[in-house]
């Protein structure tokens, strides 16, 4: 009997006052060892003052940043050394790099004062006889503590900026498809000239030497800042051309005029010159070369496995249909009868309509053309036609359409999206687009803000492709035997995500071989799917699903079909026609749920009940998986949203505010406890929050962590007993920071736990799911809280308990009130 997944309607019930602690005391990261403590206290006051000496002597004045680089058992907040050493008061902090590095900001005197309080630090290891265990342990002061935190200072210079060579950046502006301006991204804001009189004398001097910078290089150019300025990301667009107005300053504001641009200049000369003005100017964080939107292959043209037509689902237009928005470059009528809406601002010369109809065609017809094995929801889907995207095989087309570049694309993707979602309720969009860029661990791109920005704004979910890499770089078809496997991803290169990939608020979908393909392992990774990670802080890919072989088929081709334009039956591969099959999963549970389903649950929805392919299982491989996979493959809406009698599903979607945490008690399924008391069968914990986001802080861009845990009761405490989903081996011992981050997913905006209790564990029946939050050094959580959405499975993997009966009727009993989630938006606001 199916039992459908249950949400909790009254989660206000479970909000508690936040439990205080935490965080340890102060760590002495040199006990007992003084001479090297005094040998580095020594080196942090030498590089100080070579620091200071750069500063003082600057032409753009005494104001400098700071990389201050920390030990890597230094990570967590508690041991930062922002108490003692670099105060906001001081030297405050603006940023970060990397894991474990803080950007501040510093000049002479306030350096001076963090050489003061570096001084103080004692060189002899204090101890004292700590109260519970009896024993003498480290009791350092806080400077002591904090100086042996870091690791090494250092000023951030030229080689920190940019990664490319004049000659390289020339060569890549000069075509089109970028829009020829180099992205400048910049350590703060640059205020209106009518608020310079509220800066002080030294930060005065920093910002006008820069506007005078380009002034004085004395070519026509133009500056103009870019929409991340409103995100806490200042990006300039800086592009030399022949106008010969000069430099022109467009600083108050992005501009959303279509104005023609000059030429571009590619002068080598003069692009050396404003290289090296922008590499010495201290306000100057990054110097980025543009990237350029690109699709994957187009659909091949061997179809003999399949008819070369075939007739396509009739919509029903008594009944509604899942909706599904093509961000492309145009669907053609040939699925006109499912295409409801379009938004359209390509000339007829300028479409491509191969890519988008193919995308659109396994939408509609997928599981007709596939089968259910490939293609597991039923055929049909309503189509909102996003053709933004001009054909990039017409070199003047982009430019002519978007002659600013990437910042432009993005106005019409956020206008095309806010359209589809206000008049036709559409919440969920496929772009199967890239943005020819890898991703950087400690980079969250001005591109994937502005695309979370607009899933966020439009409480939507955009599905994006993994990319796919460039045929030279392929790897070899994925082997049966792990050990291979793991040699070929040894020696593949060039084949990291694609921007905006690392998105953190949407989903990123890499592609698996078909099943039935002879020469290709089903549902391995695709040899052309590009793998992650993207930033170090979370999973990327998010989920994978078919995508087409990468080696052909005598007879089957690449074993994933579609139509062309024409209605011709073709196959395909990409990372492009995967992700579609996901979103188009994601479309049917919107669908079926009442009301409007919460981002979070939705996605959580996707990656709860996603697993990762076989041939990804064996243990050799599972460390590579979430690099692959993600989460794995979800299986259709049907089975997510109905499990059978012997489990059960139970979400909770609320928010958790300042101050608060959240303690959902309850007893463990009467079926699955021991006659010891012991508790038997395998659990699942899926999270999805919405944290607050900071690029300038680089890999910890994320802000505030929200964490859940399934914990028992013991006799006078409550452990934790799942495990995170890519935990490589049991641990004996408390993990550090930098192991939370890397495999218990911690600041990960998305996580999953789960265990299994064959024989039963603890001396309780009573348990509890347990939300909490931590923010980071000097972060405030957000006025609203943070949203979030926790799933929680327990099932009987022998097939045999009345999971669904036992929980349901306990969780009643305590005055639990749950509900059918299809049907849940009657009741409750937040689903």
């Amino acid at each position: 009997m199916a039992s459908p997944i249950q949400i909790v309607l009254n989660p206000e019930n479970f909000e508690e006052a936040r439990e205080s602690g935490g965080g340890g005391g102060r760590k002495d990261f040199y006990a007992k060892r003084d001479r090297e403590f005094s040998a580095h206290k020594a080196a942090l006051m030498g590089q100080i003052d070579t620091i200071s000496g750069v500063l003082a002597s600057q032409s753009q004045g005494p104001i400098g940043y700071v990389k201050v680089t920390l030990k890597k058992e230094a990570w967590a907040k508690s041991h930062r050394p922002v108490g003692a050493l670099f105060r906001p008061d001081r030297v405050p902090v603006v940023g970060g790099g990397d894991l474990g590095v803080m950007i501040v900001e510093g000049s002479p005197s306030g350096l001076a004062q963090v050489k003061t309080e570096i001084a103080k630090a004692e060189t002899q290891t204090r101890m004292r006889l700590d109260d519970k265990t009896g024993k003498e342990v480290p009791h350092p002061s806080v400077q002591k503590s904090e100086t042996g935190a870091i690791e090494r200072l250092d000023l951030y210079g030229a080689s920190d900026k940019r990664r490319f060579s004049v000659e390289e950046a020339v060569a890549w502006l000069s075509k089109p498809l970028t829009g020829s301006a180099y992205e400048v991204e910049l350590f703060n804001v640059l205020p209106p000239r009518s608020e310079w009189d509220r800066l002080n004398a030294s930060h005065r001097r920093l910002v006008e030497s820069f506007i005078q910078g380009f002034i004085s290089l004395g070519y026509s150019m133009s500056v103009e800042r870019l929409p991340s300025w409103q995100h806490r990301l200042p990006v300039l667009a800086v592009r030399l051309d022949q106008a010969g107005d000069g430099a022109v300053l467009r600083l108050t504001g992005p501009t959303t005029e279509r104005r023609e641009l000059a030429p571009f200049d590619s002068d080598i000369q003069r692009h050396t010159q404003l290289l090296e003005f922008l590499d010495n100017h201290p306000l100057v964080r990054r110097i980025e070369l543009p990237g350029m939107v690109v699709r994957s292959e187009q659909p091949s043209a061997s179809n003999r496995a399949r008819p070369t037509h075939m007739d396509l689902p009739v919509r029903d237009t008594r009944r509604t249909h899942p909706r599904i928005g093509i961000i492309d470059g145009g669907i053609s009528p040939a699925l006109a009868d499912w295409v409801i809406d379009r938004w359209d601002i390509l000339a007829d010369e300028d479409k491509d309509l191969s890519h988008g109809t193919f995308i659109g065609g396994l939408a509609v017809a997928g599981a007709s053309l596939n089968g259910t094995e490939t293609c597991p929801e039923p055929d049909g889907a309503e189509l909102i036609d996003l053709a933004i995207f001009p054909n990039q095989q017409k070199a003047t087309a982009f430019p002519s359409y978007y002659a600013g570049g990437l910042p432009q694309f993005f106005d019409e993707l956020d206008a095309s999206v806010a359209d589809a979602r206000a008049r036709f309720g559409v919440r969920v969009f496929n772009m199967s687009l890239n943005i020819l860029q890898p991703t950087t661990p400690d980079r969250y791109s001005p591109h994937a803000i502005r695309l979370d920005r607009i899933a966020e704004e439009n409480n939507a979910v955009v599905f994006v492709s993994a990319g796919n890499i460039q045929p030279q770089d392929m790897r070899p078809e994925w082997p049966a035997d792990p050990s291979t496997a793991l040699s070929n991803l040894a020696i593949a290169r060039n084949d990291n995500l694609l921007l905006p990939a690392e998105s953190a608020r949407n989903v990123t979908v890499a592609a698996l071989n078909p099943p039935g393909a002879n020469g290709c392992l089903p549902f391995a990774p695709a040899r052309y799917s590009r793998r992650g990670p993207g930033l170090r802080s979370g999973v990327k890919p998010d989920l994978a699903h078919v995508g087409g072989s990468g080696t052909p088929h005598s007879i089957l081709g690449h074993g994933l079909f579609s139509v062309l334009p024409d209605g011709t039956i073709v196959d395909g591969c990409g990372t492009s026609y995967a992700a579609p099959l996901v979103a188009k999963t994601a479309a049917v549970l919107d669908h079926a749920i009442e009301g409007e389903v919460s981002r979070e649950t939705l996605i959580g929805l996707l990656v709860h009940n996603a697993e990762i392919p076989q041939p990804l299982r064996p243990k050799p491989l599972l460390p590579v998986a979430r690099h692959l996979v993600g989460f794995g493959m979800p299986p259709s809406a049907q089975q997510i949203l109905e499990t059978d009698d012997h489990s059960i599903t139970l979400v909770f979607a609320s928010r958790i505010q300042l101050g608060q945490q959240i303690n959902f008690r309850f007893s463990w399924p009467a079926s699955l406890v021991t006659p010891e008391g012991k508790c038997r069968g395998h659990a699942k914990l899926t999270l999805v929050s919405t944290p607050p986001l900071d690029a300038r802080f680089g890999s910890e861009f994320v802000r505030v962590n929200v964490n859940a845990a399934l914990q028992q009761e013991q006799e006078k405490s409550w452990k934790g007993r799942l495990d995170p989903l890519y935990l490589p081996s049991s641990r004996t011992s408390p993990a550090v920071e930098s192991v939370l981050i890397e495999h218990d997913l911690k600041w990960s905006p998305v996580k999953v736990f789960e265990k299994t209790f064959p024989r039963g564990v603890g001396p309780s029946s009573n348990w509890r799911l347990f939300v909490e939050y931590l923010t980071r050094a000097g972060e405030i959580m957000p006025e609203g809280g943070v949203p979030f959405t926790a799933i929680l499975t327990i099932s009987d993997p022998g097939g045999e308990g009345t999971v669904f009966n036992d929980m349901r009727q306990s969780l009643q009993a305590i005055g639990t009130q749950i509900a059918d989630i299809r049907t849940a938006a009657r009741i409750t606001p937040r689903v």
